[in-house]
């Protein structure tokens, strides 16, 4: 039994959404067609309330509208940080655990749109960076983009496990990232040194000299150890990795750990953590399939392993429930 399975837009500007329309809120009882209301994670305001209040319809859904592009940097051949010029509301929606947009160059079609992950936001001078890798015919159209770009959002779903990381104050975390992954972990630093946590870092620089996000982290006053993670030969996690795991973690009384990877990676790590100390909780960066962001169009849907099927673009979940392999309660 899955102790939660939240959604992130509810209570927000853009709930109720699509879904209650047609029965399927994630939250609402009653929206799903219910007699009575059985609201677990209550939000502050009434769903069913504000979607009668709204004539029985969904609130406005976020559009496509064109940004100022300030400029794309090379890291690498096929890895690139992109600064864009945002109003003041977008650049303070981003400015959170988990933000991310939909990203595309002017007027190319809408299934050229793709999921970016929040790095920074400024709100001072409405800026915000993102981190992207070069793979496909998405992100080649993107290098087109000259002097503007078109964002949709804002979105909050990149991050798993939100509510550890953002109960979390004067305390410790240990982050583990790797490649492009690393990009949404700085928010998350961001964000829990401004409550007094101490963010351990730990980095896999992959096929640079070091990762991408080192000098973000080492800016925010993150303690940060650079080792490689994987052994490629059998993709397990590398002796040198665990050794300086379980280091740090007779050093220090961590409450918390991220993981920054693919979903294979989650499992390792969260595997290996959890064989070490079974009180963590757990926070990784959601690898679900996005294309519409609103739980409509059915790519990021997950099958937990209790059978329920989530929207991975909207629900929040406990990644020790998902990733963990040892059967029954774990880490709640």
């Amino acid at each position: 039994m899955f102790k939660f399975v939240d959604c992130i837009d509810a209570g927000t500007e853009y709930c109720p959404c699509y879904l209650a329309e047609k029965g399927e809120c994630i939250i609402c009882s009653q929206l799903k067609g219910r007699a009575f209301c059985d609201c677990l994670n209550w939000k502050g305001t009434c769903i069913f309330q504000e979607y009668t209040w709204n004539n029985n319809k969904a609130k406005k859904a976020r559009d496509f509208k064109e940004y100022v592009l300030k400029s794309i940097n090379f890291l690498r051949d096929d890895l690139i940080i992109m600064e864009v010029f945002v109003n003041p509301y977008l650049a303070k929606q981003l400015n959170n655990i988990g933000s991310y947009v939909f990203l595309k160059k002017p007027k190319s079609p809408h299934c050229f749109a793709m999921p970016v992950s929040i790095m920074k936001s400024d709100i001072k001078n409405n800026v915000i960076t993102m981190a992207i890798k070069i793979l496909g015919v998405k992100t080649k159209d993107i290098l087109d983009c000259k002097e503007k770009v078109e964002i949709k959002g804002p979105y909050w779903n990149g991050v798993q496990g939100q509510i550890f990381l953002k109960n979390l104050k004067n305390s410790e975390i240990l982050i583990s990232a790797r490649g492009v992954a690393a990009s949404p972990c700085v928010m998350v630093a961001n964000k829990l040194k401004k409550h007094n946590n101490n963010v351990i870092v730990i980095l896999d620089k992959g096929r640079s000299n070091e990762n991408f996000a080192k000098k973000e982290f080492l800016d925010l006053g993150c303690k940060v150890y650079d080792v490689n993670m994987i052994d490629y030969s059998n993709y397990t996690l590398k002796d040198e990795f665990k050794k300086l795991i379980n280091e740090l973690m007779r050093k220090h009384d961590f409450k918390v750990t991220m993981s920054g990877g693919s979903d294979e990676f989650h499992r390792l790590y969260l595997n290996y953590i959890y064989s070490v100390n079974k009180n963590l909780k757990f926070a990784t960066v959601n690898n679900a399939l996005m294309t519409c962001g609103e739980g409509v169009c059915g790519s990021c849907q997950l099958k937990l392993c209790n059978g329920q099927v989530i929207r991975g673009c909207k629900q929040q979940y406990n990644p020790a429930e998902v990733f963990i392999n040892i059967k029954g309660d774990v880490n709640i």
